[in-house]
Formats: C-alpha cells, structure tokens, sequence
C-alpha cells in the first residue's frame, strides 16, 4: 500500500492551524474513550478495550486544549470522541477526513468499523456510505451447567497444531470448512462476508485463540456417519473469551446443539474468564437462543462505513 505523509513515527500532525493531533499513550487514552466514547456502548466493554496498544491512537486539540480522541491509521477511522464543553464533531471529523484521504491508498475504501446509533448521521453527513447490515454484541457471565448429550453423539474438543510458518491451524479444518459451508450457505453473515464456497470458510481463528479457548471450543460429530455436524469455536477479543463462529448443519437443527455448545464453553471457561461475548447480525436466527441463555445485548451498530474508492 502506498501512502503520503504517514509515519509511526510522527508525534503530531496539523489539520487547519488551528487543530492539530498529537499521538497518544494509549493506556490514558484508552480511560478517555471509555468516558466520552458512547456512555451506553462503554458501560458494556469496559476501559480496557480502548487502551489497545496500535500506535493509532491521537488526541486532537484546538490550540493547546485537548478537545477529543480518534484512533486513526491509513484507510482507516473509528472510536472519535469529543470532550465538552466542544462539540463540534461534525467540524473536527471533516478535518480528519482530509488528513486521513492524504494518508490513504486512494485504490482502497476508507473505513470506519462498528459505528454506534449517535454517530451514524456525523459519519455521513462527513461522505461515508453505511453498509446495510446492522450487528451488536451480546454477553454474559460465565457459569457451570449440567449438559447431557444423546448417545448417537461424540462431543471433542478441536486440535491444534502448528505450521510452517510459525502459525496454527485446525487438525480438522477441513471437515470444519465443511460443516460451516453447509451451516451458513445463502445466510446473512455468508453474504457479508462473502463467502460462497467451501475454502471461504476454512478457519484462521487458532491464531486468535489458547488451550483454554480451544478446550472450551465444540465439535459435535455424528456418531453413525463420522461427520461434523456442529461446531462452535472461540477466541479472544481483547482480553475476553468470545465466540468466532457457531454452527449446526440444517439437518440437525432444532435438537439445540447450539445450546449445549454454549453452555459447555460457559462451564469450561468458568474460573478462568468471567465473560462470554458474541458477535450477531440483527435479523440471524440464533438471537434468540443468546437472549434465552441470558445473553445481554450491548447498543446496535453498523456494522461498516466508507468512502468509496476514487
């Protein structure tokens, strides 16, 4: 990717000489998000999802009073808060919009991700385009359950070995591929992500997890043919436990697979994370097998916003 003006190692860059944004620590930064961000979206997550350590992080200030914070890189804007008594979010976020079209490569869309109900209108009114699919995050404690499973059923936990590279990758991630392809064909997060075809969903999420994740994480095999029919895997967002993705192939639904994959990862993960988070696209059938295991949603976004390309 080509890009003007972008250094890692620049401390300040100015926007009309009267703002200015200078790089932050990003721990400090990281409390003042978590008060002027969105107070029902940070009651959720907490502080320490904003004190991430991306060298990304910016304070912006009006002469030598700071005004606000964005995390900001090449072809890419998100979590822009503003400090009272300023509120000019719509004059500072067309400031950064500039600075952010001089950074980026002009080939790719600029993006801003998970952008909340009172921001939406700021980003458009600044020439971002909204997706069209609206998502939330859910969560609850973690907890012990007692689970039965039929005896026509072999419950493992997935393998993990590692590859050349130095990375990992699913013992089965093949049959996992397979079990996903057929769970999420045709459905709302395939057409998202676009994902058409078996290898779109051959999994990466190892590289996301550890042993705790991955002995937390289910397959659900079909004791009488070998296959994979369900599965449910975890991995770390931030410092919490979260569910990647979570399947069952159409012809074994309704015996409430998804269910008891959930409540065996709240019983293994219990003692070693306090949460459970997931991540599910308004309008996906399984909302309402998180709301029934008491999962709590958090404020809807959407989910993605963008200046096309040039």
């Amino acid at each position: 990717m080509s890009v003007k003006q972008w250094s890692e190692d620049t401390i300040s860059y100015d926007l009309n000489g009267e703002w200015t944004i200078r790089r932050a620590e990003p721990e400090e930064w990281g409390v003042y998000c978590s008060v002027y961000y969105n107070m029902e979206y940070n009651g959720f997550f907490r502080e320490e999802v904003y004190a991430n350590p991306r060298r990304n992080a910016f304070w912006i200030y009006k002469g030598e009073s700071r005004i606000g914070g964005v995390r900001m890189s090449p072809n890419v804007i998100y979590h822009l808060f503003v400090i009272p008594p300023f509120n000019d979010s719509l004059g500072i976020l067309k400031q950064l919009k500039k600075l952010l079209i001089q950074w980026s490569d002009r080939k790719e869309p600029i993006r801003t991700y998970e952008v909340l109900p009172d921001q939406v209108q700021l980003y458009a009114r600044a020439g971002f385009w909204p997706d069209e699919f609206r998502c939330r995050w859910m969560q609850r404690p973690t907890e012990e359950f007692h689970i039965k499973w039929e005896d026509d059923l072999r419950i493992e936990s997935p393998e993990v070995e590692g590859t050349e590279d130095g990375g990992k990758r699913f013992i089965l991630a093949e049959e996992i591929a397979r079990c996903d392809f057929e769970s999420f064909r045709g459905g709302l997060d395939a057409t998202r992500r676009k994902q058409t075809v078996v290898k779109d969903f051959l999994p990466t999420d190892p590289n996301y997890s550890n042993e705790k994740l991955t002995q937390a994480s289910t397959l659900v095999f079909d004791k009488a043919t070998g296959q994979l029919i369900a599965n449910c895997r975890l991995c770390l967002q931030d410092h919490v436990a979260a569910v990647y993705s979570i399947g069952v192939n159409p012809a074994y639904r309704g015996r409430r697979l998804a269910t008891r994959m959930l409540k065996r990862a709240l019983t293994t993960l219990k003692g070693t994370y306090p949460l459970l988070r997931l991540y599910v696209m308004e309008g996906n059938d399984a909302e309402s097998v998180y709301y029934n295991l008491g999962f709590k949603p958090g404020v809807q976004e959407v989910q993605k916003m963008v200046i096309p390309v040039n």
